[in-house]
């Protein structure tokens, strides 16, 4: 876990609702701000407490390619934290309503994804911290029962640039031949931790086209990104879909 991974959940989520002929889910689990719902800017398509209450609403939007729907956090009436029971009961409601469902959790979140996950996101920043940080993850998920999902996992270093590279390679060194892949994701102003997760909210004002700042989804998202970042979150869900494609079943990926 580490720095971007709001932002690489909302990017990855965008790329491949595009990508798809129904409908992909976000969901929101990560109590920090922004979220990926502020990051989002739209209205969220549910409520976690409005999905496990039965009230949330049967989508009425055309299924088709860039359809994203993000499902927030929400506050419960009685201010109670999800046990385990409703944890198990909104993935069997998100399961029966999407193909396909990316999470961003939080801390507290983490255990009980990891219980439903069918495919693992690491995100590290480019930092001197990587290598023990993506070394920790490793050694808590083998610790822990998940080695099976740590093996099959995707290693995201956010945020690479000439500076860092020293520190992404010791990273790397760590996890290669322990994950199924590895992605760098180039630094861009607009990702820079933690303001830029903020900053992204602003990509659509900040598109000089009128007609680009009504585009819907990764258009709107991807649109002010360096190339070759653009090109490494591709290559991310390239990745995804090769292993979706494997497995041909709906799956749940946990960031």
């Amino acid at each position: 876990m580490g720095a971007g991974q709001t932002v690489t959940t909302l990017m990855i989520a965008d790329l491949l609702a595009s990508l798809r002929g129904e409908a992909v889910a976000a969901l929101d689990l990560n109590p920090g701000r922004p979220s990926l719902t502020d990051l989002a800017r739209a209205a969220p398509a549910a409520t976690v407490p409005a999905l496990l209450a039965g009230t949330a609403p049967a989508s009425t939007a055309p299924r088709g390619r860039g359809r994203l729907d993000v499902i927030a956090q929400g506050a419960r009436p009685d201010g109670r934290v999800l046990g385990d029971a409703e944890y198990r009961q909104l993935f069997d409601i998100l399961e029966e309503r999407y193909g396909l469902t990316l999470a961003d959790p939080g801390a507290s979140a983490v255990a009980r994804m990891l219980a439903a996950t069918d495919q693992l996101v690491l995100v590290a920043p480019a930092s001197p911290d990587a290598a023990r940080a993506v070394a920790m993850t490793q050694e808590w998920l083998e610790a822990h029962g998940y080695s099976e999902l740590s093996a099959d996992s995707i290693t995201v270093i956010n945020g690479v640039s000439k500076r860092s590279m020293t520190h992404v390679e010791q990273a790397e060194m760590v996890v290669r031949g322990r994950c199924r892949a590895i992605v760098r994701v180039p630094w861009d102003d607009h990702l820079a931790a933690p303001e830029a997760e903020q900053g992204i909210r602003d990509l659509r004002s900040a598109t000089p086209d009128p007609r680009a700042r009504q585009a819907p989804g990764p258009e709107s998202r991807l649109g002010q990104l360096r190339p070759p970042v653009r090109a490494a979150y591709t290559a991310l869900a390239g990745v995804l879909v090769d292993t979706l494609a494997a497995d041909r079943q709906p799956r749940r990926v946990s960031r």
